[in-house]
C-alpha cells in the first residue's frame, strides 16, 4: 500500500514536472509572438512616418 501512494506522488511529482515545463514554453512563445508583433508594429509605424515626412517636403517644395 505504501509503495502505491509513494509511486502516485513521484507520478504527479513528475506531472506537475511536465506542466511547469509547457507553461514556460507556453510562455515563451507567447513573448516571442507579442515581440514580433510589436517590432512590426514599429517598423509600420516608422514607414508611415517616413511617408508623412516625404508628403511634407513635397508639399513645402511645391509652394
Amino acid at each position: 500500500m505504501a509503495n502505491k501512494a509513494k509511486q502516485g506522488m513521484k507520478d504527479q511529482g513528475q506531472r506537475m514536472e511536465r506542466d511547469m515545463d509547457r507553461l514556460a514554453d507556453d510562455a515563451r512563445r507567447d513573448m516571442d509572438r507579442l515581440g514580433s508583433g510589436i517590432q512590426r508594429e514599429a517598423q509600420q509605424a516608422r514607414s508611415d512616418m517616413q511617408d508623412m515626412n516625404k508628403q511634407t517636403k513635397r508639399k513645402l517644395q511645391h509652394h
